[in-house]
């Protein structure tokens, strides 16, 4: 099957790693994307800054830096959640709590401090998703 990314007709929508997507609004680079974040979990990482109504590659495997918030803390090996307050914004949190999903775990780097790296890892919030377990 060839690959119809960028054009306009129906094609492809998920790529071993990658889904396809076309925002309601500006996701930057290495953002969290949530297209229908009040109802799924689904989510993937902004692979390039994707403009409102254009569509983009957003990532669901790999290993991603995100900006640490204030006040973080947590450990290699961790859990990270993510609590979407829109489609393409959020907070990083150690713990779960209502609303959050959960995206991966935090892996030991050499990121400067105000760095938190994270290896995704979507099927757990998927399979919950499935499960009404959110």
């Amino acid at each position: 099957m060839a690959d119809t990314f960028g054009k306009n007709q129906s094609g492809r929508l998920y790529d071993g790693g990658r889904f396809y997507a076309t925002p309601a609004a500006n996701v930057a680079a290495n953002v969290i994307f949530m297209p229908a974040y009040s109802s799924s979990p689904l989510f993937g990482v902004a692979e390039y800054p994707v403009k409102s109504g254009e569509i983009g590659a957003f990532a669901t495997e790999g290993t991603f830096a995100f900006a640490k918030p204030a006040g973080f803390v947590s450990s290699a090996g961790q859990a990270i959640y993510y609590k979407p307050t829109s489609a393409v914004a959020g907070t990083l949190s150690a713990s779960s709590s209502e609303g959050a999903v959960k995206i991966g775990y935090e892996v030991p780097s050499n990121a400067p401090g105000d760095k938190l790296c994270v290896f995704l890892a979507p099927g757990g919030a998927l399979e919950a998703a499935a499960a009404g377990e959110t």
